[in-house]
């Protein structure tokens, strides 16, 4: 069965952020309309159905009911009446598409009920790429672009030993961000999409380190960019100017398609290294992630695919072949990172195997730096 595409068009805030969540979680792909900019990334998304809130709709002059009558006259929608203002005139609204009036905060399951009764589903799968291609064309992808934190832990104790930026698009928090850091977007696109995830980064290490919490955040950086000149000269200047100590930083190197010439990357690791970043393997047991590259490249920490260790977990592949990498860590002095752990056991078994560190939804998801850090 097809999934049912929705657009929400609401206020950018943790109400709608939640939202986005809520219905995925229900099997309903969802993209957001903050601003009339957004127009034109939402027609490409295709709707089935629309959720409005007519207060922003009018705030923001959307002429966006109109554009969609053009595409699909009987778009179902649902409106969002304003305690303090119920008319709607202006926006003229086509009575026989308007299903539902619901107060907010939405009660989601009321909301999937209309959706999944309502929304003639159209058949067409979520391209994700046109999206995003929509938001490069119109400027849009930079300023939707936000940075969440996930912790990581200690497997000793289970405190807090460093946080990993994660990026989001505000209008379509589902939207997988190796679209973006990929050879399918410019790679003008991506060193300055890599480059916000940077200065987030540094923003909260400077937080952090003046609050004397002395753990390092991770940003992710394909292997690509760090080939590109101007990346990396951009990268260094922030290094220079950054007001954090030594190892408040740290570049993990994420595993993609492209290929790249190792010995130029690992040079490029050392420079990094000695203007005080550190240097972090991710995604190690998949794809290009191999021995050369942790043979040649001076890395800190390696963080174990999240896929090898599900593996391990369920007896598909032995658990001394991760015990032996985990070794091979402590060899060359570098921390070993489990990734996936969502459960007791999986925690269990990352101790098992003897690594240093965890991540996962066991100790929770990534969130906004506003709350862990007061006063962001």
């Amino acid at each position: 069965m097809s999934t049912a595409k929705v657009i929400v068009v609401e206020e950018e805030n943790a109400l709608s952020r939640s939202l986005q969540d809520d219905l995925e979680a229900h099997d309903i792909s969802v993209a957001c309309v903050f601003s009339k900019l957004d127009e034109e990334a939402s027609l490409v998304f295709g709707p089935d159905a629309l959720v409005i809130d007519p207060k922003t709709m009018r705030e923001n002059g959307h002429g966006l009911l109109d554009r969609f009558a053009g595409l699909r006259p009987s778009l179902p929608v649902i409106l969002t009446p304003n305690p303090k203002d119920n008319s709607d005139d202006a926006l003229a609204f086509d009575t026989a598409s308007v299903v539902q009036r619901l107060q907010k905060p939405y009660a989601v399951p009321t909301l999937c009920n209309l959706i999944g009764r309502m929304a003639d589903v159209s058949g067409h799968t979520v391209n994700d790429l046109d999206y995003v291609c929509a938001l490069v064309e119109t400027d849009r992808l930079l300023p939707n672009l936000s940075v969440e934190f996930q912790s990581k832990q200690s497997l000793d104790n289970d405190k807090i030993v460093g946080y990993e930026a994660l990026t989001r698009v505000k209008t379509r928090r589902a939207l997988n961000p190796a679209i973006i850091f990929s050879d399918l977007v410019d790679v003008a696109v991506e060193v300055e999409a890599t480059l916000v995830v940077v200065d987030e980064s540094i923003k909260l290490a400077t937080a952090l380190a003046k609050r004397g919490k002395s753990v390092p955040v991770s940003f992710n950086c394909s292997a690509i960019m760090m080939t590109y000149r101007r990346f990396v000269d951009a990268l260094i200047s922030r290094l220079k100017h950054a007001d954090v100590p030594p190892g408040a930083l740290m570049l993990e190197i994420t595993e993609e398609a492209r290929v790249v010439d190792v010995d130029r990357l690992a040079a490029v690791c050392h420079a990094l290294r000695g203007h005080g970043l550190g240097i972090s393997i991710d995604d190690y047991g998949t794809g290009l992630a191999n021995l050369e590259r942790i043979a040649k490249i001076p890395f800190d920490e390696l963080k174990i695919d999240k896929n090898i260790f599900n593996a391990c977990y369920d007896g598909d592949i032995p658990i001394s072949l991760l015990a032996s990498m985990l070794e091979f860590c402590r060899g060359r002095k570098a921390r070993s990172v489990i990734e996936g752990i969502e459960t007791k056991h999986h925690l269990a078994q990352a101790r098992l195997l003897g690594a240093d560190f965890g991540q996962g939804f066991y100790w929770g998801c990534a969130v906004p730096p506003k709350y862990f850090v007061p006063g962001w």
